[in-house]
């Protein structure tokens, strides 16, 4: 076969007669192919086809040429579905679907919201009872601006006095007592050793006098002040043992109709266990058992003006409360402050401006000095 090329492709072939390029076996004799060849060979060029030689079967080359358009319709059909493959009739493969594989983390997202959600719950729980009576305020403040009016629509007059303070109280003043006056400057006052339990009533005398209750025993956390002299504050409820503490200018009135047990505040108390008076003057840092016997001192300014700030720490030195006040001749918190606890290792510092006095206070509650803000 050397040196003969393909009758079909004009393709070398191998010594059996094999194209090497097309596959066709040229041994066998050409007269079996019609290659290269048409019906009308050896016709006039002027003969006619009958319309029924389109569809004769053995013309090989119109049965390619539909196979062919068959084959490209179905590679159109199929590049339309974005699921299924391209494919022909000469490859034989088959058709295939896409199966969408099922997303496995999507069913683990409904587990990971709901151990989420027993996290939150747990934690909101947990501050909820830590901070309960804040957040009950707080609540109270938000509903009063929940009902506001708006033109033609009733008006609800809800405002924090409609807040109901002692809620949580299981135990009533009685209503009958007896009648007591007080004027006091700023400080921390306790009830039933220094003023009797009852109800009172409290007249400042200057704007942004306060008052303030702490007394977790009955479940009491108030803080008031008014913004004009003449206004007052009512129905001020002081426990055997609450703390009340007043900031103000100069004093401000205490009135109640029901005072509880006068008499026996003569005994309710004991005296103080320190005698000598501390003067400070100029910036300085003092440590409670080092530089200051601790105890309770009523603070006074002797001259200048500044802040006094003491720091209240725990047997590990960790900081458990803080207190500040800004001692000056016409401020707002006044020259003086009553019943000033310091416990051991509290630090006291003092502008450089300023002197004050410490003077022991004459009457005392307990010698439990941390116990006073550990309530």
């Amino acid at each position: 076969m050397f040196g003969k090329r393909c009758s079909l492709c004009g393709g070398k072939l191998n010594s059996s007669g094999i194209c090497t390029e097309c596959g066709l076996d040229n041994s066998k004799s050409d007269k079996n192919y019609r290659i290269n060849r048409s019906d009308c060979d050896g016709m006039p060029l002027t003969h006619v086809h009958e319309e029924k030689e389109k569809y004769r079967p053995d013309r090989k080359a119109d049965h390619r040429e539909i196979n062919h358009k068959e084959t490209n319709h179905k590679k159109r059909d199929y590049g339309k579905q974005g699921y299924r493959m391209n494919e022909s009739d000469m490859t034989g493969k088959k058709r295939r679907k896409h199966v969408q594989t099922p997303d496995i983390t999507n069913r683990r997202r409904p587990l990971k919201i709901v151990i989420l959600a027993i996290i939150v719950i747990a934690v909101l729980g947990n501050l909820y009872e830590e901070h309960k009576y804040d957040i009950e305020y707080a609540i109270g403040d938000a509903v009063q601006g929940v009902f506001q009016d708006t033109g033609d629509q009733k008006t609800n007059d809800t405002d924090e006095t409609d807040y109901d303070h002692y809620q949580y109280v299981t135990r009533e003043i009685p209503k009958e007592g007896e009648r007591a006056d007080y004027e006091l400057s700023s400080g921390n006052y306790v009830a039933g050793v220094e003023i009797p339990e009852g109800i009172y009533t409290v007249t400042p005398k200057d704007d942004y006098d306060t008052v303030q209750i702490d007394d977790p025993e009955n479940s009491i956390y108030l803080y008031e002040y008014t913004e004009g002299k003449k206004d007052k504050i009512e129905d001020i409820r002081l426990y055997k043992g609450a703390h009340l503490t007043l900031n103000c200018r100069t004093t401000v009135k205490l009135h109640t109709d029901n005072a509880q047990d006068v008499e026996a505040m003569e005994t309710a108390g004991q005296s103080n266990p320190l005698t000598e008076s501390v003067d400070i003057k100029g910036q300085k840092t003092l440590t409670a058992g080092r530089d200051l016997e601790p105890g309770i001192y009523d603070l006074s300014r002797v001259s200048g003006a500044g802040n006094v700030d003491v720091i209240i720490y725990s047997d590990e030195q960790e900081e458990i409360n803080s207190w500040s006040q800004c001692l000056s001749e016409d401020g707002i918190d006044g020259e003086t402050f009553h019943y000033l606890v310091i416990p051991e290792n509290a630090t006291m510092e003092v502008s450089e401006d300023l002197k004050i006095r410490l003077t022991p206070s004459e009457q005392i509650a307990s010698t439990d000095y941390y116990g006073f803000y550990n309530r």
